[in-house]
This record gives structure tokens, sequence and C-alpha cells, in this order.
């Protein structure tokens, strides 16, 4: 009888005190894995900086232009800046500057060199602008959502509509994009996205999502997920800006995505959405603060100490199957970030 072969996971795991300091010294049996809400055996525990075998983490600093007004870009690039120039002349952990605009994501070299660095950002935002969407609408564009007869009375508002479609369907597929790159990229990414997201396409002027949108919104969903995961990739939010809310405020109806959607039936454009992303892999929320260079630096410090945990998984039984993460750690006081939901391989 031939049998498939089981499936490698690779979790990067954050761990921290209560007052938000990395925990040091911990052993595979401090750790705890959860598979669907039941035990499963863990293959390795890693120390990130304490283990040969380990790769170094890299930083991804992406300032969005397509999801920011003219205002937000000039006090992100200010707030990026800071945070460079603040930064010792040899940093501890690779970085790289990513922007957003409408041609796609233009990203620089990893670099541990401040000054080289300082010379990207420079050279990447020196003519940037706030995104301006095209004014004619594409019946063919797969992320087409199709607002409800009548609803729409003014061609501003069906370009408003048709902006936000464009939006939304350019900022998802360029994060797809940067996390299929990092695949052959060794080691874990740190993708901080500096902006306030795409739109959520919840507006009452779309109507209900049929089976078809449904369909490709999940198709879409697993795509990033899973290219997320396969890059190692930990997505981060920073943005001071006060319309979004921290996970912990998140709605009924926030929560059913936020926490990952196992199929067609319960997906919506919101499954995409930053916040659901960022959450899922396991990354940082910060939305509060207006301080934006406190906010990079927190989000970058997770390259300098974390746990590297694999487990094995049988073959899915069915195409994109859904399972639900969870890793405790027998210590208290302690908070653990890692990824939340994964699509099974079959």
């Amino acid at each position: 009888m031939r049998y498939k072969m089981e499936h490698r996971i690779i979790l990067n795991v954050q761990v921290n005190g209560a007052s938000g300091e990395p925990v040091s010294h911990l052993q595979e049996k401090d750790f705890t894995l959860l598979l669907d809400h039941q035990p499963h055996p863990l293959v390795s525990v890693r120390k990130a900086n304490r283990d040969a075998t380990v790769t170094q983490a890299h930083v991804i600093i992406l300032l969005d232009a397509i999801n920011s007004s003219s205002r937000d870009l000039t006090e992100y690039r200010r707030g990026i800046g800071r945070f460079l120039g603040q930064s010792p002349s040899h940093l501890p952990y690779p970085i790289s500057i990513a922007v957003l605009t409408n041609s796609g994501a233009a990203m620089s070299e990893n670099s541990t060199n401040r000054d080289a660095l300082l010379g990207d950002f420079k050279s990447l935002t020196h003519s940037l602008h706030a995104y301006s969407c095209a004014s004619e609408v594409n019946p063919n564009d797969p992320f087409m959502a199709v607002w409800m007869p009548g609803q729409v009375s003014t061609n501003s508002s069906v370009h408003m509509l048709s902006c936000m479609n464009e939006r939304f369907k350019r900022s998802v597929v360029a994060l797809d994009r940067i996390a299929a790159q990092q695949v052959n990229i060794p080691g874990r990414a740190i993708l901080i996205w500096i902006g306030s997201g795409w739109p959520l396409l919840y507006e009452k002027q779309f109507r209900p999502d049929d089976e078809a949108v449904k369909q490709d919104f999940f198709a879409n969903l697993v795509r990033v997920s899973n290219a997320l995961r396969e890059g190692q990739v930990t997505l981060d939010m920073v943005s001071p800006s006060s319309l979004l809310r921290k996970t912990a405020e998140l709605n009924t109806h926030d929560q059913a995505f936020i926490n990952g959607v196992p199929g067609e039936t319960d997906v919506t454009s919101g499954s995409l959405s930053l916040e659901a992303l960022a959450h899922q892999s396991g990354g940082q929320l910060l939305t509060s603060s207006k301080d934006l260079e406190t906010g990079i630096a927190q989000c970058a410090a997770d390259a300098t100490s974390y746990y590297v945990l694999t487990f094995d998984v049988a073959p899915a039984a069915k195409p994109d199957e859904f399972h639900a993460l969870t890793i405790t750690v027998n210590k208290p006081s302690v908070t653990v970030r890692t990824s939340t939901m994964f699509y099974a391989e079959q």
C-alpha cells in the first residue's frame, strides 16, 4: 500500500512576559500545540537567537500609498524616517523598504546598513503621492463587487464604489505577491504594513455576495494565507488611525472573519482584510499610538527573539481543508503570538 507523506508545518512563535519583554530559556516541554483544539505532537522547538540552524529573520517596512490620504502619507513618511534615523548605524537584523503604489510594490534590497536604507527610502518616496483610481469600471475584474440596482444614482457614486474595489484588489494582489516572494528567501519575514488597510466593501450599496463571488473570495483567501505561511511571513499593521479597533474590541461579526473561515459559505471581503490576515499570521495590530516610529520598532523587535516550532500533519482529506491552531506555554503571565490557522494541502 502506498502512503501519502505528511506535511511539515513551521510556526514562528513570540512569547512575551507581562511587561512585554521576550521570554527566554523555554524548552520543548513548555509548549503545547492544539490542532483543531486537540493536543498534537511537536517535532522540534528551536530558539531563534541561539540555534545556529535558524536563519536570521528579516524585516520589510511597507508604506501603503494606495489606501492613504496625502496627509497620512506625509505623517507615515516622517515616522519611517524617524525610525531609520534613530536606529544604530549597523542594524541587528536586515531591513528592506517597500512602497505600494498603483504600479505595485517596489522594494529595496535587505540591508543592515542604516545609511543605505535611508537612501533607499528617500529614493522610493521622493515623488510619492496618494493613489487616484481610474475612472472606468472593468466588468471582467475578478474582484469586482457588484452594487445593488437602484442604490447608486450618480456617476460619482459609481466611481467611489469602483475605486474601493480597485484599492481592495491592488492591495490583496500586492500582499500575495510579496508573501510569495518570501517563499524562496530563507528564514522568517516580518512585514510591517504602514497604513489603515484596504476597504472591507461592506457598504450597503454592494449587493450580497453570490456563489461565484464567494468562490473567488475564498480562492484568494486560501492563496494569500498559504503564501504567508509558506513564506514564514508575520504580517503586522501599524496605523495611528482612530477609526480602527483593536482585536479585543471587535464585535461578533468581526470575530467570525478575524479567526478565519473554513469554507466558501462564511467568507466575505472582510475575510481578506489586513486586520484579519495580520491576526491569523500571529502579527501585531497597533492602531492606537500616534508615535509611528515606536510602533515600527515594537514590531521589528520580534526579529530578535522568538521560537521556531515544527509539526507534521497528514495530507488533507479535501482541498483547502481548514485547521485551527493554538500554542500554549506553561508559564504564568505570558502572551503567545503565532499563526492561528492554516489550510492543509492534499
